[in-house]
């Protein structure tokens, strides 16, 4: 998504994923269709806006499974581990995972009731 700020401060936002120049005219492209034409006198800046990509990535830095479907294996190590009282700490370590995505699971799999959370 790009947001295209005009003068008097205007602005649009366009679902865009390239752009390219042509004649003065700035086109926007989604998956390789045009979306979007604006003259390039009126555009004062372009501005990307967070995408879930940006997120998905900044949350791998810190946990590397995060987004990441869950494999069976991981499922019966995060069972064994809660059945054995292991921490958030321990858990988000051992699996990689963040805190919302593992209570998320521990709810899936019936371990852990929609009101209650891992300390």
């Amino acid at each position: 998504m790009v947001r295209v700020l005009l003068e008097e401060s205007d602005y649009c936002d366009v679902a865009a994923d390239a752009l390219t120049f042509d004649e003065g005219v700035i086109v926007f492209w989604k998956d390789g269709d045009e979306v979007a034409r604006q003259r390039q006198n009126r555009i004062q800046g372009l501005e990307m806006l967070s995408s879930p990509g940006r997120r998905v990535g900044e949350a791998r830095k810190t946990f590397p499974n995060a987004y990441k479907p869950w494999t069976t294996e991981q499922e019966q190590v995060l069972t064994e581990m809660f059945k054995e009282g292991s921490t958030m700490a321990d858990l988000t370590s051992l699996l990689g995972r963040q805190p919302g995505g593992i209570e998320s699971r521990l709810r899936h799999l019936g371990l852990l009731g929609d009101n209650e959370h891992l300390g």
